[in-house]
C-alpha cells in the first residue's frame, strides 16, 4: 500500500478488521462464480477479473472497507526493558536509560510509551520499587489485537491502527491488466476528525506532517480483483468473490500485499 513516509504499508491480511470496521463488499448472490480451480480444491487463492457491470455500490463499499481500516503504523521507541514475565507485560528502566543514554533519549521514549497510552493500546503503573522511573506497560486488548513485532524478537514492534477515512466519491474506474487486479479506482475520502486513537497532541503534531487536516479532502488509489479462497481456508466470511487488492509475488504463488495509495498527488 502507498503510505505518507511515516507509515508502514499493510497486508490484506488485515481483513478480518476491515469487515469489523466496514461492511465488507460481496457480490450479488447471482454475481459471478468461483474460479474453477477454487470449485475443484486445485488453489488455496485465486484472483478473478472484476466484470464490467459490476455495481457502483460494491465497489465504492469495497473502497470504504479498506480506508477505515488502512492501517497506520507507529514503532515503539528505543527501551531498556526487564523481563515483566507475561507475552504482554514489559517493564521500561527509564532510570538506567538516563544513566547510561542520556536523559534526552530516556525523555523522548517516555513521551512515545505516554502516546500509546493516551491511545488505549497500553497501560500504565510506576513501579517504584524496582528504581525510580521504572514504569510497568501491559497491553489492552486493543492494543495486542494490533501490536506486530516484539521487544524481545528481531522484528520492532509496532502498533498499527486503522485509518478511519470516509469515502467522498469514487471519480475514476481504469480497466486494464494491472499487477493488483484489472479495475483500477480513483476516489476521494476525509478523515471527519483525527483518529479515535490519536488523543495525545504529539501524535497528532505526527500525523499533521503526513496527512491533511481533519476535514480537508484527500486523494487515493487502488486496484482490484475478485479474491477467492478456498472453503477450508476462508476466515470470517472472506474469499467468496468480494473486490479486494491482491498483488502477488514474482512466481503469482501468493499474495504479498495490495496497492492501495492513501495519499496521492492528484
Amino acid at each position: 500500500m502507498g503510505t505518507p513516509p511515516m507509515f508502514k504499508a499493510g497486508p490484506s491480511a488485515i481483513a478480518a478488521l476491515i469487515c469489523a470496521l466496514a461492511a465488507c463488499a460481496a457480490p450479488a448472490a447471482d454475481g459471478p462464480s468461483a474460479p474453477r480451480e477454487i470449485r475443484v480444491g486445485a488453489a488455496e487463492t485465486a484472483a478473478q477479473n472484476v466484470e464490467r457491470g459490476v455495481s457502483e455500490g460494491e465497489v465504492a463499499a469495497a473502497v470504504q472497507a479498506m480506508i477505515a481500516a488502512a492501517p497506520v503504523c507507529f514503532a515503539w521507541p528505543t527501551l531498556w526493558l526487564q523481563d515483566g514475565g507475561r507475552r504482554t507485560l514489559f517493564i521500561a528502566r527509564y532510570d538506567l536509560m538516563a544513566r547510561d543514554w542520556g536523559a534526552e533519549i530516556a525523555s523522548s521514549s517516555l513521551e512515545r510509551m505516554e502516546e500509546f497510552v493516551a491511545a488505549g493500546f497500553l497501560t500504565r503503573r510506576a513501579r517504584d520499587e524496582l528504581g525510580p522511573g521504572a514504569v510497568e506497560y501491559a497491553l489492552t486488548p486493543a492494543g495486542d489485537a494490533i501490536m506486530t513485532g516484539s521487544p524481545y524478537s528481531g522484528e520492532r514492534p509496532s502498533f498499527c491502527a486503522p485509518a478511519e477515512r470516509r469515502l467522498l466519491a469514487v471519480t475514476a474506474t481504469e480497466w486494464g491488466q494491472f499487477d493488483c487486479g484489472n479495475m483500477r479506482v480513483r476516489f476521494t475520502h476525509v478523515g471527519e476528525g483525527w483518529p479515535s486513537w490519536a488523543q495525545a497532541e504529539t501524535m497528532r503534531a505526527r500525523l499533521a506532517q503526513s496527512w491533511p487536516a481533519p476535514g480537508a479532502e484527500a486523494q487515493g488509489a487502488v486496484t482490484f480483483a475478485r479474491r477467492w479462497i478456498s472453503s477450508r481456508n476462508r476466515q470470517s466470511g472472506l474469499g467468496r468473490g468480494e473486490l479486494a487488492s491482491m498483488c502477488f509475488d514474482a512466481n503469482r504463488a501468493r499474495v504479498i500485499g495490495d496497492d492501495l495509495v492513501l495519499f496521492s498527488g492528484g
